[in-house]
C-alpha cells in the first residue's frame, strides 16, 4: 500500500510530489501500526509517487514529450507501464520489511 497508494494518485493527478506529500502526511505517521518503519514507508511513498508521475498521461513532462514526438500522451504511457510497474513492485519488495 505504501507504494501503490501514491503511485495511483500520481498516475491520476500527474504530480508525484502532491501524491507523496498527501500520503506521507496522512498515512506515514501510523507506519508502526502497519508493522513497517516510518523511514521505509516514507521511501516507498516517494518511489511510488515518482514512478506514477513518470507513467501519467496528464503529467506536464508527458504532454510536452508527446507534443515533440507527435504522438498521444497515452502512447507514451503505454510504453512506460511495464517498467514503472516493475520498478514499483521491486521497490516494495526491497523496502517493505
Amino acid at each position: 500500500a505504501g507504494t501503490f497508494g501514491p503511485f495511483i494518485l500520481a498516475v491520476l493527478g500527474g504530480s508525484g510530489d502532491a501524491a507523496t506529500l498527501a500520503f506521507n502526511n496522512a498515512v506515514t505517521p501510523h507506519a508502526a501500526s502497519f508493522g513497517i518503519g516510518t523511514l521505509n514507508l516514507g521511501n516507498l511513498a516517494n518511489i511510488g509517487g515518482a514512478l506514477g508521475r513518470s507513467m501519467s498521461p496528464v503529467a506536464a513532462g508527458a504532454i510536452i514529450a508527446s507534443a515533440f514526438a507527435g504522438v498521444s500522451p497515452f502512447e507514451i504511457m503505454k510504453r512506460n507501464v511495464v517498467p514503472m510497474l516493475i520498478g514499483a513492485v521491486m521497490g516494495m519488495l526491497l523496502l517493505a520489511r
